[in-house]
């Protein structure tokens, strides 16, 4: 999967949904694989503004954006990208991204969300967020009004999920996202209610 950053080809992601879920209703698979550092592209890695050292990368595509997310093993860096960004004054021209994030790790454990709005030509805001999968999940689902999403997580490797919504935003600086995390034989482990606050 090549992402198509901010202006690109903005059809949805044609992964197909895990046998163990295909009893959720409206279920939507977004794709996700693991790059390794020599296969990134440095001139994205540039745009993105990543620093420091990491063995390699994770890339989502979801119905309303894509990520980039990197671990140094001591922070995350992410960036993000919508189709068809506003302009904005404070983005190299080319540059992909329409903004990133970056996130400390403490023992492991991420300390903030990090969370981040990219806006359209359209006015319509995305967020994006990560979220922290619990003990044995293989996947997190977000549900939304119309869809549920599902992202694979990719366990050891990096078990922060970067997710996506446009519903539940406050333009002034939170978004929510109800969260559902499933075990390898599809069973749901739990259910709940990521609240996100922009870092100030």
């Amino acid at each position: 999967m090549a992402l198509a950053g901010c202006g690109g080809d903005d059809s949805p992601p044609h992964a197909s949904v895990p046998p163990e879920l295909a009893g959720l209703d409206d279920a939507v698979m977004t794709e996700t694989r693991y790059v390794r550092r020599a296969d990134l592209d440095e001139e994205r890695l540039q745009a993105c503004g990543a620093t420091g050292t990491f063995p390699g990368g994770v890339e989502r595509r979801t119905v309303d954006g894509e990520s980039l997310t990197l671990d140094s093993g001591t922070s995350l860096r992410a960036c993000d990208a919508i189709p068809d960004p506003a302009p904005d004054p404070d983005r190299v021209a080319g540059n992909p991204w329409c903004g990133g994030s970056t996130g400390r790790l403490e023992n492991g454990r991420l300390t903030d969300p990090r969370l981040h709005f990219c806006t359209a030509e359209s006015s319509e805001i995305t967020a994006f967020a990560w979220v922290e999968a619990g003990e044995g999940t293989r996947w997190l689902v977000v549900r939304g009004s119309d869809r549920r999403e599902i992202y694979d997580v990719l366990g050891t490797v990096l078990p922060h999920v970067r997710v996506t919504t446009t519903e539940n935003i406050n333009p002034a600086g939170s978004a929510s996202f109800a969260i559902e995390e499933y075990g390898a034989d599809g069973a749901k482990l739990r259910e709940y209610t990521l609240e996100a606050a922009v870092a100030g």
